[in-house]
């Protein structure tokens, strides 16, 4: 990468601590279902805060897109790393989902200013690698929370994740204080493309809404209730449960890497196509077993190709928008994922209630997988197929 690496790693690095931070919480669900005695619905509508997260992104979405500031990025670490200090009061479910809300606010930030200024400094013939690589550091953020929260919360306390990721995030906020300000501010759009309406925005990209809102709740149905499913109902360890779903991400991150390697041999509608295929078939053996010889091999084929969807959507969606538009489009397209989250991952809360099994939730995501798998299929937009992004 010759094109101002630091400032690829910077914004990076937020990723990593913004998606930390709410897996932290996530990891710590087993431990905090015993310890406030929460049911399945409350687990579900924890997840159901995403939906804070979907309002505020947009709006910060649409304002970067008019006067950008490269602080926005410190805005939402700060919050992150506030709302976990006050967490450390917490001992209800109430004190919870008040601090979710608040976590939820700060998380608003890095998608539509982050990822949004990657497509605009790194334009051309880097912007697939530069995507692969801010969303591998941010599942590398994922897989720390995951492989570190569980045993830390069994082995002192559930309040000490908190600590270390409000240092974390304020660790980012000082970081890019003192480092951002060095770089230069991305192109900012002309007169005409302030003036695009957020719907012609959003037309852009209505071929992929369900894969978009797919890949939010395939990803929030496995983290809220994988480790869940295998404590509570088959006796693993909180840190054990949390160490397989780690596995699922450190996978993925690996393969997220390689995004701009894959897109260039298979194009962007094969990656989609396979990550669904293999979602399906992972998800369904997830619902059926708890062996670790069956959920081991499952996650890793899961976190492989799943996760490669995730930068082809971005791609994708940085081939059918103007520069000017966007934080918009992104702040629309984490809308939609973040929404589907919520949605879905609320729904499989009161679905795994009403039959008492969390395994409910995982067929909801096969549903899912295989809609979004026909969907990609049926595509007919070339600007999919391209095997290489060199728009601007």
């Amino acid at each position: 990468m010759t094109k101002k690496p630091r400032l690829l790693w910077i914004i990076s690095f937020h990723h990593a601590c913004n998606d930390g931070t709410l897996m932290a919480l996530v990891a710590l669900l087993p431990i905090l279902v015993e310890e406030m005695d929460l049911s399945y619905y409350e687990v579900g509508l924890l997840g159901f805060g995403l939906l804070i997260t979907v309002v505020v992104q947009y709006i910060v979405g649409r304002f970067a897109d008019r006067a950008f500031s490269r602080y926005l990025l410190e805005v939402g670490a700060f919050l992150m790393g506030a709302t976990f200090v006050l967490m450390l009061f917490v001992n209800d479910f109430i004190g919870l989902f008040l601090a979710v809300i608040s976590m939820r606010l700060g998380a608003a930030f890095y998608h539509p200013v982050g990822i949004s200024w990657i497509t605009k400094e790194y334009a051309g013939e880097y912007l697939d690698t530069a995507l692969g690589v801010q969303s591998g550091v941010g599942n590398f953020g994922v897989i720390i929370a995951l492989g570190t929260s569980g045993f830390l919360g069994e082995l002192l306390t559930w309040k000490a994740p908190c600590v270390l990721w409000a240092g974390l995030n304020f660790a980012a906020v000082l970081m890019g204080i003192v480092m951002i300000r060095r770089e230069h501010a991305p192109v900012q759009q002309s007169a005409t493309s302030k003036m695009m309406s957020p719907l012609s925005t959003a037309r852009k990209m209505w071929i992929l809404i369900l894969p978009i809102i797919s890949g939010g709740a395939l990803y929030q149905i496995t983290t809220y209730f994988g480790p869940i499913k295998l404590t509570k109902i088959h006796d693993w360890s909180a840190g054990n449960a949390d160490l397989a779903f780690a596995i699922w991400i450190a996978v993925g991150t690996i393969t997220s890497y390689y995004f701009g390697v894959m897109s260039t041999r298979f194009g962007k509608k094969q990656l989609l196509a396979m990550g669904y295929l293999a979602s399906l078939v992972a998800i369904l053996v997830m619902a059926l077993t708890a062996e670790w010889f069956l959920i081991t091999p499952a996650l890793v084929i899961y976190g492989a190709f799943l996760f490669m969807t995730y930068p082809a959507l971005f791609s994708y969606l940085t081939e059918v928008t103007e520069v000017g538009e966007r934080a918009t489009a992104f702040g629309i397209l984490f809308g939609f994922q973040l929404g589907g989250g919520a949605v879905f991952v609320f729904l499989s809360g009161i679905v795994a209630d009403l039959l008492a099994s969390p395994d409910y939730a995982f067929y909801i995501g096969a549903v899912l997988s295989a809609a979004s798998l026909a969907t990609v299929l049926m595509i007919r937009d070339t600007r999919i197929n391209n095997k290489h992004t060199g728009r601007a």
